[in-house]
C-alpha cells in the first residue's frame, strides 16, 4: 500500500472502537458482539526465520472478554494485489506459529487463539484478483479433495456489498469514499445525506480518494465540514473553468465545424473586442484555430 495512505489508515485503525466495527460489520451483520474495551494491542512484527519472513501487519489486537479468546488483523490495501490471498495465509500461519512459540511448557495442551484477518481494499478498481487460494492455484482433479483452501475475508470499499457500521465515523469514511469512486456523490441531494463529517475522517477520504474538493487547509481549521458546502464551494470554482474550458473547446471546435450552437454571444464580442483592438482577421484566425471564412461569417451576422 501508498506509504501515505497505509499510514492514515493505520492512524485511523488504532482507534479500537474503529477497529471493531470493521469486524462486527463483517462477520456479525453490524451487531455488536466485539467490544472495544476488551482489545489489546499486539506486537504487528512477522518474523518467522524458517519461512525467511520480515513483515509487518498494519493492525493487530489480542482479543478477550471471557468468553472469546482470539486475534484480529486488519491488512490494509490500496491496489489490486494477486499475492494478498497468499500474504493474508501467510501472515495468518505466523501468527499461530508465534503463539505457540510463546506458551509456557506446563501449558503445551492449551489451545490456541483464533487467528482472524480482515483485508481491507481501498482501491478505485473492483478487486479483480483471487480471494480464495483456489483462484490462484492450478488445483488438480486428482487432489482436489486433498487442497487446503484458504479464503480471504475481504471488505472493499468498491462494489455493491452493504455493511453496517455502527462508528459513524467508520460509516463516513467507507461510503464517502464509495460515492466519491461510483460518482453518485455528484447526485442531487447525496453529499447532504452525510451531514456534518469530522474533518479528522475527511483526511482520510482526501487521502485515500484526492478527491479535489476536500481542501486540505479547511480540514486543518475546522473539527467538522458539511459535505454540501464543500462540494457547492468547489463546483462554483470548476463551473468558472469549466465554463472557460467550454468557450475555448467552442471556438476551436464548434464554430470551426460550422455547429450553431457552438457559437455563444461571449465568443462573438470576443472576435469583435479583438478586431476594436486592432488585430486583424488572418491574426484573429491564427491565435483562435478558426479558419477566415469561418470567422468571417460569424462578424458578418
Amino acid at each position: 500500500m501508498n506509504k501515505i495512505k497505509d499510514k492514515t489508515m493505520k492512524d485511523f485503525l488504532e482507534n479500537n472502537a474503529y477497529f471493531v466495527d470493521f469486524f462486527n460489520a463483517y462477520f456479525f451483520d453490524g451487531k455488536k458482539v466485539l467490544k472495544p474495551e476488551n482489545c489489546v494491542e499486539l506486537d504487528s512484527e512477522m518474523n518467522d526465520s524458517h519461512m525467511d519472513l520480515e513483515k509487518h501487519v498494519d493492525v493487530i489486537r489480542k482479543y478477550n472478554d471471557g468468553n472469546l479468546y482470539s486475534a484480529f488483523i486488519i491488512e490494509n490495501q490500496s491496489r489490486v494485489d494477486a499475492s494478498m490471498v497468499v500474504r493474508a495465509a501467510t501472515y495468518e500461519y505466523v501468527a499461530y506459529e508465534r503463539m505457540l512459540k510463546k506458551l509456557k511448557k506446563n501449558r503445551k495442551n492449551e489451545k490456541l487463539p483464533m487467528v482472524h484477518i480482515l483485508v481491507f481494499y481501498t482501491g478505485e478498481r473492483p478487486w479483480s484478483a483471487a480471494s480464495k487460494l483456489s483462484e490462484l492455484v492450478e488445483v488438480d482433479e486428482r487432489f482436489k479433495a486433498y487442497f487446503h483452501e484458504y479464503k480471504m475475508n475481504l471488505i472493499e470499499i468498491t462494489g455493491n456489498t452493504s455493511y453496517n457500521f455502527n462508528e459513524e465515523d467508520v460509516y463516513n469514511l467507507f461510503y464517502i469514499c464509495r460515492s466519491i469512486y461510483d460518482q453518485s456523490i455528484y447526485e442531487p441531494g447525496k453529499s447532504n445525506s452525510f451531514g456534518l463529517v469530522k474533518s479528522s475522517v475527511l483526511k482520510v477520504v482526501k487521502t485515500l480518494t484526492d478527491v479535489e474538493w476536500l481542501d486540505l487547509k479547511e480540514l486543518e481549521e475546522k473539527e467538522e465540514i458539511a459535505m454540501c458546502e464543500a462540494e457547492k464551494r468547489w463546483l462554483e470554482v470548476k463551473s468558472k473553468e469549466w465554463e472557460a474550458e467550454g468557450i475555448r473547446k467552442g471556438i476551436k471546435q464548434g464554430i470551426e465545424q460550422g455547429i450553431e450552437q457552438g457559437v455563444e454571444l461571449g465568443q462573438v464580442l470576443l472576435y469583435k473586442t479583438m478586431i476594436k483592438n486592432g488585430m486583424s482577421v488572418n491574426e484573429i484566425s491564427k491565435v483562435c484555430s478558426i479558419s477566415v471564412e469561418s470567422l468571417k461569417r460569424v462578424l458578418s451576422n
